[in-house]
This record gives structure tokens, sequence and C-alpha cells, in this order.
């Protein structure tokens, strides 16, 4: 298995090396109300692209992660206190014992 993952690694880094020496040629972003122009190889464009993505994914994942983490724990903590509420229900009518009945008169 090992095996497998430093091999799909190295063919991606290949991949990956060879999409940065083709596309090496600058090109010019620009941002139409700011007025920054930056000029620099596409590689890295795509690449910075990428990344920022990533990072946005895997910030936005954490945040849903955390968040379902917290629901998960105040149900888990709402079924605890509601099988606590059952069991005390029936030890209380239990010591509260009803008087014997009355005689017919």
């Amino acid at each position: 298995m090992r095996f497998l993952r430093v091999f799909i690694g190295a063919l991606l880094l290949l991949i990956l090396i060879v999409f940065a020496v083709a596309n090496k040629d600058a090109v010019t972003v620009s941002v139409d109300p700011l007025p920054f122009v930056i000029e620099l190889p596409l590689y890295l464009l795509v690449f910075a692209v990428f990344f920022v993505g990533l990072i946005f994914g895997v910030v936005i994942g954490r945040l849903n992660a955390w968040s379902s983490a917290r629901r998960k724990a105040e149900a888990e903590k709402q079924r605890q206190a509601r099988q606590a509420l059952q069991t005390a229900k029936p030890a209380a009518t239990d010591s509260a014992q009803l008087p014997p009945p009355s005689p017919l008169v």
C-alpha cells in the first residue's frame, strides 16, 4: 500500500514539473477596480489559485466538522438529561405510597 502511495505521489510530482516547465511564460494578472497589476509565470498563478482553494476548503471543512461535533455533543447531553429524567420519575412514584383505601361506611 505504501508503494502505491509513493508511486502516485511521484507521478503527480512529475506531472506538476512537466506542467511548470511547459507553462513558464509570463501572464499579466489585474483586478479591474484596483490599480494592481502583477506579472508572473502561468504555472505559479495556477499553483497559487489551487493552494488558496485548498486552504479555503480545509478551513470550511474544519468549521463544518467543529459545528457538527458541537451539535452532536449537545444532542448527547440532551439525550442523557431525558434519560436521567425518565429514570428519576419512577423512583419518585415508588417512594410516595398512597394511603390505604378507607372502608365504606
